[in-house]
């Protein structure tokens, strides 16, 4: 019988493989590092009742996507904060705040402010930044804004995002994302318009007045619900898709109508206001999985502005 050799590890060669498999596993380690990191820091924020928080900004450099830009107007982008995890925890230190940002060649970008305060009474503030284009654009250019906000009083914490504008129709558009077998589908519908309309009468605001984004966001909230950038109505056949009830949209809508099924009161229609530049998701489970609604008018959608 054959006696088969077994060569020997070098220990050169066993720190090599020990070297390598330390690379390998840094990515996985960096990532939960990261993670670990951050959960310690929220929790001791919390703990000294510090709060610093945004509408768009995010810890992880949140990133929005918005097809359909004219490529010929200003592009307001308001930035909410807030100093306040839920409405019985709050900062009770006023938070001073510094913004930054950067923008592509082709566009100037400036903001209403380069630091700010969020006052322990109020809890909130904002800014804007405005992208103007200073080139000629075409269908499927695009630009793109990153806005950072960092706390610098009592503590320093960053928040920022990238906006990436494509240039194309202006307006609402929707769209239907769906494939056999799949449980649901979903209507993503984005609205690109910068401004929001008066529905109902106020201060020296008449209705069909339009209000710019940043005159919007300085509103008390009984005002802005007298407001819409959008308002979108969905009607669809419940035989055959039925909405998913959990789904923050349909939280958020009115003027729902309802049909009997079976003895049971099935949802067919609801409407939803939209903010300005924003985008939003509706998901409805398929009576049928092995059906693909992509090309289908499934969903009827209706837009109001």
């Amino acid at each position: 019988m054959r006696k088969i050799k077994v060569r020997k590890i070098s220990k050169s060669q066993k720190i090599i493989l020990i070297i390598f498999a330390c690379i390998l596993c840094l990515p996985i380690a960096f990532t939960l590092g990261r993670f670990v990191y951050q959960k310690a820091v929220d929790l001791y924020f919390t703990s000294k009742n510090f709060f610093f928080e945004s509408d768009k900004l995010t810890v992880d450099n949140a990133s929005y996507l918005l097809d359909y830009w004219n490529g010929v107007d200003p592009y307001d982008v308001v930035i909410n904060l807030n100093s306040f995890k839920n409405n019985k925890l709050k900062s009770n230190n006023d938070i001073t705040y510094k913004v930054s940002y950067t923008c592509s060649s082709t566009v100037i970008c400036n903001t209403t402010k380069e630091e700010g305060t969020i006052y322990k009474d109020t809890n909130t503030d904002s800014f804007t930044v405005t992208m103007t284009p200073n080139a000629t654009f075409k269908d499927g250019d695009s630009v793109v804004i990153s806005i950072e906000a960092e706390s610098t009083s009592p503590y320093k914490k960053k928040l920022s995002a990238q906006f990436k504008l494509v240039v194309g129709k202006y307006g609402l558009s929707h769209e239907i994302t769906d494939n056999k077998n799949d449980v649901y589908l979903e209507l993503k519908v984005t609205n690109t318009l910068d401004y929001y309309t008066v529905k109902e009468a106020f201060d020296n605001y008449d209705v069909n007045d339009r209000i710019s984004s940043s005159d919007y966001a300085k509103l008390s909230d009984e005002n802005k619900a007298k407001c819409a950038s959008a308002i979108i109505t969905v009607s669809f056949d419940p035989n055959v898709i039925y909405t998913d009830n959990n789904n923050t949209t349909f939280l958020n809508s009115y003027n729902i109508e309802t049909e009997k099924l079976n003895g049971f009161d099935y949802i067919n229609k609801f409407t939803f206001k939209m903010d300005s530049a924003s985008s939003t998701v509706v998901k409805f489970y398929k009576k049928d999985a092995s059906k693909d609604y992509t090309d289908q008018d499934v969903v009827k959608v209706s837009y109001e502005f």
